[in-house]
């Protein structure tokens, strides 16, 4: 009998070892971070900012990628039953992306927001800890869509987009445009968000009226900066790495 010898294919590690010790697995510490940046409410008056803001912050390999979505172009007029909105009252308008390439200066613009009145912006950041492959899963969710878009600005730190959907309060918006582009990384964020759902701690009255006039229906997912921040503060779902705050200094 012919007996036939069969190889055996054997892969090998870069882990270390030594006579004394067996093989020993080193885990991969991941090096990236995802941060989401709530933005608080700020001015009064006229110059009054009553939702806040929502944005991505992106850290890899020693840049930063700020994704900063919001209604900075055009606005268009929106029918809520026999009320219309139009200019700065108008739910809708272009989507406006801008991509900053320093947090430093993004949070800078932020902290100036609402300096002529006595209610500032603050900014809260909650920290993730990513691989480079799932901040890259960021990266080329917000690729996609610039690459349907038309170019907008280009300042000192970041330029600027028209995407090919409009901006709507409802969504798209900042807030869930940045959840859809962080669940590319963390699938679970906001598993348990639709607890944390409350518009009326949010809504003016006039906002709570022309929306009962409408066609539309109340979310049940998030799409207003402070609830996120209330599911943030809590996260029942993901753990936060890095907590911080920003607001301007007096």
């Amino acid at each position: 009998m012919i007996k036939k010898r069969i190889n055996v294919a054997t892969t090998t590690s870069n882990t270390t070892k030594n006579s004394n010790s067996p093989t020993q697995q080193v885990p991969l510490k991941p090096e990236a971070e995802l941060h989401l940046l709530v933005g608080s409410a700020y001015g009064e008056g006229d110059t009054e900012s009553p939702y806040g803001h929502t944005a991505v912050y992106i850290k890899l390999k020693g840049k930063d990628y700020i994704y900063d979505f919001g209604r900075y172009g055009k606005t268009k007029p929106e029918t809520f039953g026999l009320i219309t909105l139009t200019g700065a009252s108008s739910p809708r308008g272009e989507g406006i992306l801008r991509v900053w390439d320093s947090f430093q200066a993004y949070i800078e613009d932020e902290n100036r927001q609402g300096l002529a009145s006595s209610r500032l912006r603050t900014t809260h950041a909650y920290g993730y800890k990513v691989f480079d492959s799932q901040a890259s899963l960021v990266l080329n969710f917000y690729n996609d869509l610039i690459k349907t878009a038309k170019p907008h600005q280009e300042r000192a730190h970041f330029k600027s987009y028209i995407l090919a959907q409009d901006y709507f309060a409802l969504a798209p918006n900042c807030t869930t445009q940045s959840l859809e582009a962080t669940k590319k990384a963390i699938p679970s964020m906001t598993k348990s968000g639709f607890r944390f759902v409350n518009a009326d701690k949010v809504l003016p009255t006039s906002a709570k009226l022309a929306f009962k006039a409408s066609k539309y229906e109340m979310p049940k997912y998030l799409f207003l900066p402070e609830n996120l921040n209330d599911y943030l503060m809590a996260s029942p779902d993901v753990k936060v790495d890095m907590r911080n705050t920003h607001r301007h200094q007096k």
